[in-house]
């Protein structure tokens, strides 16, 4: 599971998000998300979203993961995320899960999902 956690908190860090090198290592050609928004994404238009993405001093804070194991090569990995702004208030509290596929040679995320929840306290 640590390798599914540190990669899923890679692609939370701007600079990984706006690394194309780094973008195709971590998600799969075939990704399909369902974001918090509610609006879906595929690889090509997820990418779009991250290379648009300004610099800002939030970060995502997350915690409580908890991986599940589908097949050998398939894990799901559950976890809570918030937004903490440099001013330390926090916002955008929403349950995740995702789907990482192991290729062969690297674990590749294939499904994302985020989805609104009530604030909860940080760890």
């Amino acid at each position: 599971m640590d390798i599914l956690v540190e990669q899923e908190t890679e692609l939370h860090r701007y600079e990984v998000r706006q690394s194309r090198a780094d973008v195709e290592r971590l998600i799969h050609p075939s990704f399909s998300e369902v974001g918090k928004s509610g609006l879906s994404f595929d690889f090509a238009s997820i990418v779009n979203v991250m290379s648009a993405e300004e610099p800002s001093g939030c970060r995502v804070h997350s915690q409580n993961y908890e991986c599940i194991q589908l097949e050998p090569s398939v894990q799901l990995l559950k976890y809570e995320s918030a937004i903490v702004a440099p001013s330390g208030e926090i916002s955008d509290y929403a349950k995740r899960c995702s789907i990482w596929a192991f290729t062969g040679t690297c674990w590749q995320l294939k499904y994302h999902q985020g989805t609104p929840c009530p604030a909860f306290e940080l760890k």
